[in-house]
């Protein structure tokens, strides 16, 4: 049975976004799950190996419809993410939304270009690369709770993360008390643990990558039931569903 897919059905408090840069993925999953857009970043358009970044941005716009679509500026200085804006969204089509790097010229461009269109300040991953995003009129602020946790080798070759629940915490409350209109997008949220602490600490859009996105929709305890049910079912009524019974 089809039925006609309504814009304000897009359109929420929170969002659900497929995190990808593969058109066909996309086009798999795209209607299944109540994805509000597709997301993506230069580094993921790598992945593909295809020299033709202008065709892989309009596939992604077809695939993913009427939903917003994110692309990232590939630079990271001022300069070269003004361009890049300019480019992406000649041929990216409606609704889109550009990612910028919450670097020092990306948050400078973001100042110069909110006014115009929908900006996603990214790899955010201390509070003061996010606090400055909203400040310069990012509508989003993609935060990566993953790679906080992960952390990184500094000069003195110590390894040690950042408090990633503590960033989210303050970005939250940040909103709350500036009356900021940014939302959190929690970017990669790895267990259904995960997920569960970053909507209830703020994040009010999540973006999550197809295997993410699996693991935390069909971990095998929740399979296991669905099994579990079916199993039951047919030790009584063979493979007859209630169409074959009624």
């Amino acid at each position: 049975m089809e039925k006609e897919i309504i814009m304000g059905k897009f359109e929420s408090k929170f969002d659900i976004y497929l995190n990808t840069e593969d058109p066909a993925i996309v086009r798999n999953m795209i209607d299944k799950y109540p994805f509000a857009g597709v997301c993506c970043n230069p580094q993921m358009v790598s992945r593909l190996g295809r020299p033709d970044f202008a065709n892989i941005v309009k596939e992604l716009r077809e695939a993913t419809g009427e939903r917003k679509l994110f692309i990232q500026t590939p630079a990271n200085d001022y300069d070269g993410i003004m361009r890049d804006a300019e480019a992406i969204l000649k041929i990216s089509g409606d609704p889109t939304v550009i990612k910028i790097p919450c670097t020092s010229g990306g948050i400078q461009a973001m100042q110069q270009l909110a006014g115009d269109i929908d900006i996603c300040g990214t790899q955010v991953m201390s509070t003061l690369q996010g606090v400055c995003a909203l400040q310069a009129g990012a509508k989003y602020v993609a935060t990566f709770f993953c790679f906080m946790q992960m952390g990184g080798a500094d000069e003195y070759g110590l390894y040690g993360g950042v408090d990633a629940k503590a960033v989210y915490s303050a970005l939250t409350k940040f909103i709350e008390v500036s009356g900021s209109e940014g939302r959190i997008m929690a970017c990669a949220p790895r267990t259904p643990d995960e997920l569960s602490y970053l909507i209830s600490t703020g994040a009010t859009s999540i973006a999550l990558d197809p295997i993410d996105f699996d693991n935390c929709f069909n971990a095998r305890h929740f399979i296991n039931l669905n099994h579990d049910v079916r199993n039951s079912w047919e030790s009584v009524y063979g493979n007859k569903n209630a169409y074959d019974l009624i």
